[in-house]
């Protein structure tokens, strides 16, 4: 069942891997076909997953196919993916740079001029809930709201898109954005791009969703 879009995700699994935005198990991805979500297994090192590991579940988390734990996250998946439409791929990652910016409870600003388009204005941090609950789920939705992406308090991001390709890229985005900041902070204080450009490149950011 649904066995190219198993190899999808085992194959952006190791391209999270690839790109350090995971060790090790951590972080986990998924796409929905239908009204099914295939995800990644709990506690499976990328490593070591084969196709057989991923699991295949419905929208209420009732488990469809596999023989594995689906992800300790599949209720932020599930939250994301029964309230946006136009969600159909969730990758969430536990990266170096925009996990520092989660602990601090820090927003990433819009600082350059390729994050606004990609991932909408400021990127939000959710309020801190317990790994795993369907609170963490409604704490991330609320600020993913006209967003691609959130920072996860004291834990991590996560990206949403139509595709694993683009949820993917966009974690890699995210980081990578994150990275800059960070790094400008630690010479000055960062400017933030003027307030209309915000505006016009936000209208481009729902624009782009639409399609």
């Amino acid at each position: 069942m649904y066995e190219k879009e198993k190899k999808e995700l085992l194959d952006t699994c190791l391209e999270m891997l690839r790109h350090d935005l995971v060790i090790g198990s951590s972080g986990n991805a998924s796409l929905r076909v239908g009204n099914h979500v295939v995800i990644s297994p709990s506690s499976v090192h990328y490593t070591e997953m084969s196709i057989d590991d991923v699991v295949v579940i419905d929208l209420e988390g009732n488990e469809v196919e596999g023989t594995r734990n689906p992800s300790i996250e599949t209720p932020m998946h599930l939250e994301i993916y029964n309230n946006r439409e136009d969600a159909l791929a969730v990758v969430h990652t536990h990266s170096l740079y925009a996990s520092s910016m989660a602990i601090l409870h820090e927003p990433l600003p819009p600082i350059i001029d390729e994050i606004v388009p990609k991932l909408g204005a400021n990127v939000r941090v959710s309020k801190y809930a317990i790994p795993g609950t369907k609170q963490l789920g409604k704490n991330v939705l609320e600020v993913l709201e006209d967003r691609s992406a959130a920072l996860i308090a004291n834990h991590g991001s996560v990206c949403v898109a139509k595709t694993l390709k683009d949820a993917l890229f966009l974690s890699i985005l995210l980081e990578r954005a994150c990275k800059i900041y960070t790094t400008a902070r630690q010479i000055g204080k960062p400017v933030e791009l003027p307030e209309d450009v915000v505006e016009d490149e936000q209208d481009i950011y729902m624009m782009m969703r639409e399609f």
